[in-house]
């Protein structure tokens, strides 16, 4: 689109070139027609016009003025003139502010149609060109920083071949390190957190702040500082910042880890791990965005016997006998243990491992189930280590073992979904009743909470959902049925004492009223 603005002191040549420009090509839009240079000027950045075709001689502001002006504050636009027989000095004039093109009065409509042609097409291709070089630039800023964010990442990752001083055509880092610093650690509870904190990470390279993705969900940020005693301030600061800029548009949780002060590339490695172990003990944070300091660890390891005793009495009783609720009750206990010691991340995460080895042990076919409920490509025993904090932990361990000894006990007591038919029938007894969640857990000797999982897996329904779906089919039997019971007894009869209720939810349902239905 090639916007266009028309300035000229003449009401009968700006109407006729607006009608000429309006039917030469549908590109093309006036987006402005003024009197004088002034009332243009005061309208030019708002309009900010591709080509500006202007008469000379106006009151107010002549056209020489408004180039002038027009070239301060855009220059860019195109200037086209409109030009008398006697005007040639001033077109002269004009043409030394770099005006090209001008067109001589009465204006010709084929030459007005190529003028506005050859700049349109000139504008498309400095357009081109521009986006051509600052696609370059950004390529080359990229290109840039990634050499950067590899060369960081081997330093940090320990890599004792990786130079710092850099020679021709190389980058560096001399900057950071040699001045005092400290790491961030920041762990992202998913890939995407984890992207959109390493894009922020690059934003603050404008500041001297470093920052790379590292391994699994961790991005490492290298905070410099002018002076050693102000290198904790300005960590947390960062932080601070951090947490305050994403908390609102995360797509996650994070954890941060400080490290403390350190100076030359040498320590980089120490700095990242130590920044790096705080912030995986950000696994005990209850927060959604935590800060973890060398104040409040990582925990020194446990004992060995502390994670042995864990898995002995409820817990293994609970295996043997199949018992999903029991198994449930035992990992709770389990995890307020662990929530007591806080043991390092590292040996939580081998503990589950062993956790998961010494279940598979116990229980034949429970090996298998695990593998139905593990992510494809994601090995059983080191599923468990992508957790964010000890809840996600818990969850997921009592999820596994609970629904796979479950499927187990079900598949050798009752033969696939026996247990959903009894629960069917039992809902189908008493469905116009209030039906409980607990009570049916008890009937069929299940955790209330995996009889809705179990539920939903085997009919699509949630019970809820079930009950409502069996009370409208029960309703419009009898609506059509029993033409002696009134709408409101209908609704009664299926569990609805509420006759405006039931005609909401039947409606609903059905798309139309209990009695709309009956008199189809």
């Amino acid at each position: 689109m090639l916007s266009i603005m028309i300035i000229d002191d003449e009401d009968l040549i700006r109407r006729g070139l607006e009608k000429i420009i309006s039917k030469l090509n549908e590109e093309y839009l006036v987006v402005g027609s003024f009197s004088n240079g002034f009332e243009a000027s005061q309208e030019l950045d708002r309009l900010s016009p591709d080509v500006v075709i202007t008469d000379i001689k106006m009151p107010y502001m002549d056209g020489l003025q408004f180039i002038e002006e027009l070239r301060r504050r855009l220059p860019d636009a195109r200037c086209l003139i409109l030009s008398g027989y006697n005007d040639f000095d001033y077109a002269r004039t004009a043409m030394q502010y770099g005006v090209k093109d001008y067109l001589i009065k009465p204006v010709d409509k084929e030459e007005l149609l190529a003028n506005l042609t050859h700049i349109h097409k000139e504008l498309k291709e400095a357009k081109q060109e521009k986006e051509k070089e600052q696609l370059l630039s950004k390529k080359a800023q990229m290109s840039d920083l990634l050499l950067r964010e590899q060369q960081l990442r081997r330093l940090l990752g320990g890599d004792k071949d990786t130079a710092v001083s850099a020679g021709v055509g190389e980058l560096s880092l001399p900057v950071v390190f040699g001045c005092p610093y400290a790491v961030l650690a920041v762990r992202a509870s998913n890939q995407g957190m984890k992207e959109q904190l390493l894009e922020w990470g690059r934003t603050m390279a404008a500041e001297g702040i470093e920052s790379v993705a590292m391994e699994a969900q961790i991005i490492a940020l290298l905070v410099p500082a002018p002076k050693e005693e102000e290198t904790g301030r300005l960590a947390h600061k960062t932080a601070l910042r951090l947490m305050n800029d994403l908390q609102f548009a995360a797509k996650g949780k994070f954890a941060i880890g400080i490290s403390g002060g350190y100076q030359g590339s040498d320590k980089a490695i120490c700095a990242y791990q130590e920044a790096l172990a705080l912030s995986c003990a950000g696994i005990y944070k209850r927060e959604a965005f935590a800060v973890v300091t060398g104040k409040e660890g990582p925990n020194a390891p446990a004992d060995p016997a502390f994670f042995t005793g864990l898995l002995t009495g409820g817990f293994t009783q609970a295996l043997e006998r199949l018992d999903a609720e029991g198994i449930g009750t035992a990992v709770q206990r389990m995890f307020a243990e662990i929530e007591r010691v806080r043991p390092p991340y590292a040996d939580l995460v081998q503990f589950m491992a062993n956790l998961l080895y010494t279940a598979v042990q116990k229980v034949d076919g429970l090996l298998d189930e695990l593998v139905k409920l593990t992510p494809p490509g994601v090995g059983v025993y080191q599923s468990v280590a992508d957790f964010f904090n000890l809840t996600e932990l818990k969850e997921r361990i009592q999820h596994l073992l609970e629904l796979s000894l479950y499927r187990l006990a079900s598949a050798r007591k009752e033969g696939g979904n026996r247990v959903i038919e009894t629960v069917k029938q039992l809902i189908q007894q008493d469905y116009d009743k209030d039906l409980e969640l607990t009570e049916l857990s008890e009937k069929v000797f299940l955790n209330p909470s995996y009889l809705s999982t179990l539920f939903k897996q085997e009919t699509g329904l949630t019970i809820t959902q079930y009950v409502l779906q069996l009370r409208m089919m029960k309703a419009k039997e009898l609506l059509k049925k029993r033409l002696d019971l009134k709408v409101y007894e209908v609704g009664e009869q299926v569990g609805y004492p509420d006759s405006i209720y039931f005609n909401k939810v039947f409606k609903k349902m059905v798309g139309i009223t209990p009695k709309e239905y009956r008199n189809l």
